[in-house]
């Protein structure tokens, strides 16, 4: 058999999704978060979609 090319992103795999992640602009940050309220977790995680938001826009703006 011979191989012509690898493939460095696929939707099946965990280094596909890995990838797809960071070209998109990841998530939330590493680490581990404690917060004293559900509001306070519901803050970060809505400032981190929308920083995500964002970054895909400019992206797909150029």
């Amino acid at each position: 058999m011979r191989v012509v090319g690898k493939r460095k992103e696929s939707a099946g795999d965990r280094a596909g999704l890995d990838a797809l992640v960071l070209k998109f602009g990841g998530g939330a940050k590493k680490g581990v978060f404690r917060y004293k309220t559900q509001e306070d977790a519901n803050r970060d995680w809505d400032q981190w979609t929308k920083e995500r938001v964002q970054r895909r826009m400019l992206m797909l703006s150029t």
